[in-house]
Order: C-alpha cells, then sequence, then structure tokens
C-alpha cells in the first residue's frame, strides 16, 4: 500500500502541476481574449455591418461541423491520459496513428459534404444581398478548407494537452491569434475585396498553425511517429467515445449555429451582425472556461484511472470553485456595464446586440459548469446513457427557436429557450453523477460548491451594483465595478469559498 506520505506528495506534486499549467493558460487567454476582442473592432470597420453578417452566416453553415474538432481532441486526450495513467505508453504510438487516421477520413467526407449539400443550402436557403453572391461562395470554400486543417492538427494538440505541456499550446495559439489579428487591422487597407481578403488571410493562418503543431509534437513526443494500424478494435474504441461525444457537442453547435442560420433566414444579415458581435464574448467566456478545464483535465484522467477517489473528490470541488468564481467576478461587470464596454469596444453596434451579450453570459455561466461532471462521467467511460438523455434534451434548443421564430416571436427568445434547457440538463448532470460515482454526493455538492458559490454570487451583485449607482462617470464606473467584483470574489472566497483543507495548502503554498 502507499504510505500518507507519498499520496500527499503526489496530491502536490499534481496539484503544483495543475497550478503552473492555469498560470500559463491564464495568460494565454488573457492577451488573447483582449486581442480577439479588440479585433472586431477593425473586422466590423473594415467589413461593415452587412459584410460582417454575411461572413457570420457563411461560417455558420461550415462551423455546424466544428463540433468534431473538440469531440476528437477530447476523446484522444481522454484516451492519451488514461493510458499514461496505466504506463501502457506503447500503446500511445498507436493512438496517436489511430487518431490520424480518423481526422483525414473526417476531414474527406466534410469536404464531400460540404461542397454538395452546403453549397446547395447557401445558394437557396441563406439571405445574402445582391451582387455578393459569388464573394459568399468563395467565402464558404475558404472557412471550409481552414477548418480542414484545424481538424487535421487534432492528434498533435491532443499530444500537448495529454503531456500536460500547456506552454506549448499557450504558445502557438497566441501566435495565431496576433496573426489574425494583423489580418483584421490590414483590412481596411487591402485592395482586395475585403470579405475575400480577410477569409483568405484566416485560410493561410490555419496551414501555419497545422504545420507548426505537426512539426513541434514530431520533435518533442516520441508517440507523434505514424505507424500502420490494424487494431479494429482501437478504432472501434476511439470511434465509440467519439461518436456519443460528437452527439453531445452536436447539441452545442446546434444552439450556435443553429441560431446563426435561423437568425439569418428570419431577421436578415444584421441581425447576424449583433449575434456575431455577442457571440465573440461567448467564445471569450469559453475560452476562459476551458483554460480552467484544460488544466484540470488531464489530473483528474490519470488520478481517476489510479484509483485515488479522495484526490478526485477534491480536483473536482476545486475545479467547480475556480470556473464558477472565476466567470461571476467577469460577468458582474459585464452585465452591469454592457452599454459602456460596447460603446468602447466598438462604437455603434446593431441593434439588440447588448440584450444578447447579457444573455449569453448568463448562458455561459450555466453552461460552464457541467465541465468537472462530463469529466468524471467520461473517465469512467459510461458516456452513452448520459451524452443520449442530455444531449436529446439539448438538441430540441434549435426546433424550438425555430417554432418561436416562426410564430414571430422576439429574436433573443432563442436565448430563453437555451437558458432553460442549460438549467434543466445540469440538473440531470448531477443525479448521473451521483448514480455513477461512489464519492459523490448530491448533498455535499450543494454545501460545499452550490451553498457558498451562490453566496459569494449575491454578495458580488449586491456589492458591486451599490457601486454602479453611486459612480455616475462611464469610464470611472466601470473600472470601480471591475475592481470591486475582483475584491468582494477574493474576500468572500477566502472567507467561506474554501474549505479548512484548501486554505491550508494555500497558506503551505504561500508561506503564511
Amino acid at each position: 500500500m502507499t504510505d500518507n506520505n507519498s499520496d500527499n506528495d503526489f496530491g502536490q506534486a499534481r496539484q503544483k502541476r495543475i497550478a503552473s499549467n492555469a498560470m500559463v493558460l491564464f495568460a494565454r487567454i488573457f492577451i488573447i481574449t483582449i486581442v480577439n476582442l479588440y479585433s472586431v473592432r477593425y473586422i466590423i470597420k473594415g467589413l461593415g455591418i452587412e459584410d460582417y453578417g454575411i461572413y457570420n452566416a457563411i461560417a455558420g453553415v461550415v462551423m455546424t461541423s466544428s463540433c468534431l474538432i473538440p469531440v476528437l481532441a477530447l476523446s484522444m486526450q481522454r484516451f492519451y491520459s488514461y493510458t499514461m495513467g496505466k504506463g501502457d505508453f506503447d500503446k500511445l504510438k498507436t493512438l496517436f496513428s489511430t487518431g490520424v487516421n480518423i481526422s483525414l477520413v473526417f476531414s474527406l467526407l466534410i469536404v464531400v459534404f460540404f461542397e454538395t449539400l452546403g453549397l446547395w443550402f447557401i445558394n437557396t436557403q441563406l439571405t445574402i444581398p445582391d451582387g455578393r453572391v459569388a464573394e459568399a461562395i468563395l467565402v464558404f470554400h475558404l472557412s471550409l478548407f481552414s477548418f480542414v486543417f484545424s481538424l487535421l492538427q487534432v492528434p498533435y494538440t491532443a499530444a500537448v494537452f495529454s503531456n500536460e505541456q500547456m506552454g506549448i499550446y499557450a504558445l502557438i495559439s497566441t501566435i495565431e491569434c496576433i496573426a489574425k489579428f494583423a489580418i483584421a487591422i490590414m483590412i481596411s487597407y487591402s485592395s482586395y475585396d475585403h470579405l475575400v481578403y480577410y477569409c483568405t488571410g484566416l485560410f493561410i493562418v490555419s496551414i501555419f498553425v497545422f504545420f507548426t503543431y505537426a512539426i513541434i509534437a514530431h520533435h518533442r513526443y516520441a508517440e507523434c511517429s505514424y505507424v500502420h494500424v490494424k487494431d479494429r478494435k482501437l478504432y472501434k474504441e476511439l470511434l465509440s467515445f467519439s461518436g456519443w461525444t460528437l452527439y453531445g457537442a452536436l447539441a452545442s453547435v446546434g444552439m450556435i449555429q443553429g441560431s446563426t442560420i435561423l437568425l439569418n433566414i428570419y431577421y436578415g444579415p444584421v441581425a447576424n451582425a449583433a449575434f456575431g458581435i455577442a457571440v465573440n464574448v461567448y467564445n471569450a467566456f469559453m475560452s476562459l472556461t476551458n483554460s480552467i478545464v484544460l488544466a484540470f483535465r488531464p489530473s483528474m484522467v490519470k488520478t481517476y484511472a489510479e484509483d485515488r477517489q479522495d484526490l478526485l473528490g477534491q480536483l473536482f470541488y476545486v475545479c467547480n470553485k475556480a470556473i464558477f468564481l472565476l466567470l461571476t467576478c467577469v460577468a458582474i461587470p459585464i452585465i452591469m456595464e454592457t452599454s459602456t464596454i460596447l460603446n468602447l469596444w466598438l462604437g455603434i453596434v446593431p441593434e439588440n446586440t447588448s440584450l444578447y451579450i447579457c444573455l449569453f453570459v448568463i448562458f455561459c455561466l450555466c453552461l460552464a459548469l457541467h465541465n468537472p461532471i462530463t469529466i468524471i462521467i467520461q473517465s469512467i467511460g459510461r458516456i452513452k446513457n448520459y451524452h443520449m438523455t442530455i444531449e436529446t434534451l439539448m438538441a430540441s434548443c434549435v426546433p424550438l427557436t425555430w417554432l418561436m421564430f416562426h410564430i414571430k416571436l422576439p429574436s433573443y427568445s432563442l436565448f430563453v429557450i437555451m437558458i432553460s434547457l442549460c438549467i434543466l440538463a445540469h440538473a440531470i448532470r448531477v443525479l448521473f453523477l451521483r448514480c455513477n460515482h461512489g464519492f459523490f454526493s448530491i448533498k455535499n455538492y450543494l454545501m460545499q460548491f452550490v451553498a457558498p458559490c451562490m453566496s459569494i454570487a449575491i454578495a458580488n451583485v449586491i456589492v458591486t451594483g451599490w457601486v454602479h449607482t453611486m459612480v455616475h462617470n462611464c469610464l470611472l464606473r466601470l473600472l470601480a465595478v471591475c475592481f470591486t467584483s475582483i475584491l468582494v470574489t477574493i474576500i468572500f472566497t477566502s472567507l467561506i469559498g474554501t474549505s479548512k483543507t484548501e486554505r491550508e495548502y494555500i497558506r503551505k503554498k504561500i508561506h503564511i
């Protein structure tokens, strides 16, 4: 048996690795979020509201298949991390090669599908202004092949994540972000059609990122060397896991990209532009969430494979708290100061943009909390019933949205549906975890996570809301609200948001 000191050393080493990776990913997301959000100003200025709406509609068609990237990446990361946790390093090379083969087949199928049915849909169903059809078709082709290169890089990024070397991921993604920002700045100076120029630039960046990951992975990781794979069982395991996870991801993509398409059909490019701006905020929130999840997921999967249930429980609650408290710390100032932020960020914006952003932020808070539960369910491997139940519920968002739009309800009704379904789905996720994992208790979940975190969020709203009413200068009020939200979160987290064990660990690390 492993003695207590050994267990503690192991747990502390793993927590140090998580903390280190989290710091790297937070630095990455801070830079990328600021650059991405600021670049929207240049994109809208260079393209104009109408072309920006066209781009979001066309890209929305291609991005209906974007769920394949996180699904395949998650599947490979899970198998990589689980195999590493078991110490079976000989299997890693076979896993990599299987992932490469699956990525190639999926890429071919996607190209065939979109170059046939995708073109038909754009030509017959979308609302595209006269005189912009040819440019829209070219944008479609460029967006499609940009997506293909992103899909092909998945086996390499999965290796980076599973080896928990987040610095490589942070560096490449930051370079990618800066390159896209440079393209956005240059739109207005291009002598070519601005919409075509922008999408061509994104296509070139996608090629660069793919080859960068491929070259680095081949040099750093022994498993990233292609071999011929005849093991049908391994293909079946990866595809089976990916298949049910894909079913889940389709619901998420359906809510975002399906809403983009429905908005275009019922409300036109201007509504698409407003939704596209709000989606940038949604993406920033999801990137922030993913930076936390990426820091925890490999360790949680490896800890499960090593059957260290106590440590897994600790990681579960810490991950939940980190996600919720960090997001609320950011969400409250955004909701209170949306108009000021939009004025500083973009200036003139389409109608309903502010409302869309506030509702998207609430949706993000609800959606992000599924991650720690899903990691454990996927580690167990019992994902069929989980995804079938949860995602069938979430997939109903698209037909319900269509119904709301068909009976002439306002465009923001789609968010009411999204948020309602997300809350109901989370309750079901909690029940699934209770039924499938021994360490989990609904009572402990309510007492250790829900009660303290909701108390902190309510305190934050009250105190920050008071500051919001007391300061009248827009810029000073924004700064005061942001500072207050951070300060309140830190103070109340230290008082009621952490357990005695967590506080003792923090004191040791900062030598209090």
